[in-house]
């Protein structure tokens, strides 16, 4: 779906949706299905600017990992919702500072006794796990095929 919202991105919801409707991949699709995606063009379309961007390149980064790396992702996320909504923001906001380090800094931060003691054995694994989950060198994006 990433690539071709980015593709499509600039143009008015109704000629999305035009497009979307004529795709061959789309009408192969379950009617539940083609209407979810409906409704998540429509979402898409809704947000701001600064939102439509975060949410492209989110789809790109996704797009890119390995299967074994999407599961990771989604084995953490996992995880991730179990824990109170304030350690859920602190460990976002810890995974953004860390991604913007270079490895070795990343490394003394994590091996730091502040970060052992902010973090639960758990959180510790978790933003261990999921700082470093990078696409493949070359990785690129699957297909143009809505998903």
């Amino acid at each position: 779906m990433g690539d071709w919202l980015q593709a499509h991105k600039d143009l008015p919801l109704d000629q999305q949706l035009k497009l979307l409707e004529s795709d061959p991949h789309f009408k192969k699709l379950p009617p539940e299905r083609q209407n979810e995606l409906r409704d998540r063009l429509k979402k898409f379309n809704s947000l701001t600017p600064e939102k439509r961007a975060q949410a492209l390149q989110r789809m790109e980064f996704l797009a890119k990992l390995t299967p074994q790396q999407r599961q990771q992702l989604r084995d953490a996320n996992q995880q991730l919702k179990v824990l109170p909504p304030e350690r859920q923001v602190a460990v976002h906001t810890a995974l953004r500072h860390l991604r913007q380090m270079p490895p070795a800094e990343r490394q003394q931060v994590i091996q730091s006794d502040r970060f052992k003691t902010t973090f639960s054995d758990q959180e510790q694994k978790l933003i261990s796990q999921l700082v470093e989950l990078n696409p493949p060198e070359g990785g690129s994006a699957q297909s143009a095929q809505p998903k």
